[in-house]
């Protein structure tokens, strides 16, 4: 690691003309938690107003009495931008107090540590907003435990008409017509959430954001874990970088994304790699794939590390075939009763295909539309993106050959993933990138992670705005991934030419 990455590399913030800093550590960060707390309550309250602030027109979206206020929404969206700049603001001040050295002290690390804590559970209060994805859990889990239903095989919108649509339409769901695109462990405890809480629409999401929110704390755990071995010099501001990253906290206990859990049992991988125990590091890593199948991208390096540093090759057999048995048995005993064949995994085929928007592979897309090659456009795009995504992974796992190489990989595999093949953006799609950069790569690109959580919570409530009809659907959908996904391509693709050109390697090391 460059000594330009080591925690003390920053010199202390001093008063001109004085040798001491203005305020002490302890103070400055007392004032940045108060101002955190403050900023997160103002902005949800903010988040309501904007809620509320919507169109006529919509029936389903409650009363239409409730008229627009374009000159209001347009004030509110320029607080937001305001508020959310500040939030980051103070998460940046944290994070750099850590890397001056300035959090040595016991007490400051437990408050450090303590308060982002707090702020994940003050965000189990509200309820959630601007993304609708733990009602749309909440609709998956219904289908699952009607009798004669299957959320492998039908569309969320059938649940319009049961007794659960009209309190989920009356907290402003939108009907999507798609298939759930999850793996059938997540099912499986969707179905447990519906289970429980029958049409209580609150209680269910209250469950769900409980499930992000341990999750994530789960995450933070894991990552203190994973750099206690690999970079003890980088611990503290790794931790920190995930536990205080505004995106991170408004996205899973703020919103609930059951991607919470699948960072949770693919960092776990890498943990239990670190701790020499590779049975339970193949088996958490496909959980994390039963729940959302991107974990799969980082199983390659995690398999080549295994390789590299096995005891002897019979004994790695047997603990990868134990794995194996064991989430098998997983499998068969969760999809036992919605088992339908291929058609199981008929909403991850249909989510795989190019969407118009503004990231690289809808870029692409769009071009091949327009050219001689339409009727192949979405086959074209996604061999143009992932095959070289794939080659990445391959010859970038092939180099791993310890714990903080296979985390820096990881990082490496999953920002490849998003800003390159990846054929959709959602700012909670940023949430693994930001865990595997702290991870494994909190040293070199913490700039990156801060873009990235930054222009993902800027452009949060879109969606919203399109869907109470202030924007199109093309203006919302490509505002939002041109924001988050395209400028962070295009930062990293600079920062790559820039370290190139000082004759920086951007190469993966293996040391």
């Amino acid at each position: 690691m460059a000594q330009a990455d080591a925690p003390t590399a920053d010199l202390p913030a001093q008063v001109r003309g004085g040798g001491r800093p203005f305020l002490s550590a302890q103070q400055r960060l007392l004032a940045v938690s108060a101002a955190s707390i403050a900023l997160y309550v103002i902005t949800w309250r903010l988040e309501q107003a904007i809620f509320h602030n919507r169109l006529a027109v919509p029936a389903s979206l409650g009363d239409p009495a409730n008229a627009a206020n374009r000159s209001l929404l347009l004030w509110q969206m320029l607080l937001y931008g305001v508020l959310t700049v500040l939030t980051f603001a103070a998460y940046l001040a944290v994070v750099r107090m850590c890397r001056r050295g300035e959090l040595t002290d016991l007490r400051l690390r437990r408050w450090a540590l303590g308060v982002p804590i707090f702020l994940n559970i003050l965000c189990l209060l509200w309820v959630p907003l601007l993304s609708q994805d733990v009602y749309s859990y909440l609709a998956h889990g219904y289908l699952g435990v009607l009798p004669g239903h299957n959320p492998f095989l039908e569309p969320i919108e059938v649940v319009r008409d049961t007794t659960l649509g009209p309190p989920l339409v009356a907290l402003g769901w939108h009907i999507s017509p798609d298939i759930t695109p999850y793996g059938v462990l997540w099912t499986r405890l969707e179905m447990s959430v519906a289970a429980l809480c029958g049409d209580n629409v609150l209680a269910a999401a209250l469950c769900f954001k409980v499930i992000a929110l341990l999750a994530s704390l789960g995450s933070a755990g894991l990552i203190w874990r994973i750099l206690g071995h690999t970079s003890p010099a980088l611990q503290l501001q790794g931790t920190l970088a995930y536990l205080w990253n505004p995106l991170v906290i408004m996205e899973f206990a703020g919103e609930g994304h059951n991607d919470a859990l699948m960072i949770l049992l693919s960092v776990g991988a890498v943990a239990a790699c670190v701790a020499c125990r590779p049975t339970l590091s193949v088996i958490a890593q496909l959980l994390g794939f039963l729940t959302k199948y991107t974990c799969l991208l980082f199983f390659p390096a995690q398999l080549c590390y295994l390789w590299r540093t096995r005891r002897s090759a019979v004994q790695l057999a047997a603990q990868i075939t134990l794995a194996l048995l064991v989430v098998i048995a997983v499998a068969v005993i969760l999809y036992a009763p919605l088992w339908a064949g291929m058609h199981t995994f008929q909403g991850i085929l249909t989510r795989a295909d190019t969407v118009s928007s503004a990231t690289l592979s809808g870029i692409a897309g769009w071009l091949l539309k327009h050219s001689p090659l339409k009727q192949m456009a979405a086959t074209i795009t996604t061999a143009l993106l992932t095959l070289p995504v794939l080659a990445f992974i391959a010859w970038s796992s092939l180099r791993v050959n310890s714990p903080a190489a296979l985390a820096r990989t990881c990082a490496w595999i999953s920002l490849a993933y998003l800003l390159i093949a990846s054929p959709d953006y959602w700012s909670w799609y940023a949430c693994i990138p930001v865990a595997w950069i702290a991870v494994g790569e909190v040293g070199r690109l913490f700039w990156l992670a801060f873009l990235m959580s930054l222009t993902g919570r800027l452009v949060a409530p879109l969606e919203l705005l399109h869907v109470h009809g202030y924007l199109s659907w093309h203006a919302a959908k490509g505002t939002i991934t041109a924001l988050g996904s395209l400028v962070p391509l295009l930062a990293l693709a600079f920062w790559g030419w820039r370290q190139w050109q000082l004759g920086r390697p951007v190469a993966l090391s293996t040391r």
